[in-house]
């Protein structure tokens, strides 16, 4: 069971890139396969549910990793400003500076409806807690921080996103650096 945990690992980014670089629809099997360096059969092996299996556990993988890097430092006693600080930095790893795609947000657009589900509802997970984090701001209110969290995940994600489309890393950064200033504002 051990050796079979550890080539799931193994297959783990090979997989996500065919998949952020293809979407789901784009991500064959063959070319998931050749990618991993296996033959269909032994990718069916490892997943017998198939592509979609495949998608599922790799977002599984997603979330928990973002939930590590970044998420996870919105919870916990210290003031809201360090959390924020700490999630920022955490994102910027996340996506090792913008270099990286977020897999949830390449397979939310375009997965089947039961992962779009499963990433939405963590996505929304994540915009209560950045929502509760930044009513701990000075002068945030209710209604601001539910606004100024939807804007702060549509910064990161779509500061992402574009990033991608025209290959500057750096636009991820730039929104990074344009929210610690507003965050600093509410200090």
């Amino acid at each position: 069971m051990r050796n079979h945990t550890a080539n799931l690992q193994n297959l783990q980014g090979p997989l996500t890139r065919v998949f952020v670089s293809h979407g789901y629809h784009g991500a064959s099997l063959a070319l998931l396969a050749e990618t991993a360096g296996l033959s269909k059969a032994s990718l069916y092996h490892h997943f017998p549910g198939g592509k979609e299996q495949m998608a599922v556990s790799l977002v599984s993988v997603a979330i928990a990793t973002a939930e590590a890097c970044a998420f996870g430092y919105l919870r916990g006693p210290n003031p809201a400003s360090d959390r924020l600080e700490k999630f920022l930095d955490g994102y910027l790893v996340y996506t090792e500076g913008g270099h990286q795609p977020c897999l949830l947000g390449v397979l939310g657009q375009n997965a089947p409806d039961a992962i779009r589900t499963q990433i939405r509802e963590q996505i929304e997970a994540w915009r209560i807690v950045l929502e509760s984090t930044l009513s701990g701001l000075r002068d945030i209110k209710t209604k601001r921080a539910a606004r100024l969290a939807e804007e702060t995940l549509c910064s990161l994600y779509g500061a992402s996103l574009l990033g991608q489309i025209t290959g500057d890393s750096g636009c991820l950064e730039r929104s990074i650096k344009r929210l610690r200033k507003l965050f600093a504002l509410h200090n």
